[in-house]
């Protein structure tokens, strides 16, 4: 069980408005803090992939839950 810093349910939320939250957060936060990202829609799953192989942060988790799509992503 992977333990984060700050959740960002962006469920409501059209693309690509998750992936632009989670850069601003992830801004925000210190090195090595972990990011929850929860988002209801499947085309953020791409943007994310993609978010996290181009920035200084690693995608430590992808899963499907009953709260939707959940990423945990930590900033290096």
């Amino acid at each position: 069980m992977i333990i984060y810093d700050v959740v960002l349910d962006a469920t409501q939320e059209d693309c690509p408005l998750p992936t632009i939250l989670t850069k601003n957060i992830l801004d925000t936060m210190l090195v090595g803090q972990i990011l929850k990202l929860i988002t209801s829609k499947e085309g953020t799953i791409r943007n994310i992939r993609t978010f996290a192989a181009n920035n200084p942060c690693e995608l430590l988790r992808e899963l499907t839950t009953e709260e939707g799509f959940v990423f945990l992503i930590k900033k290096l």
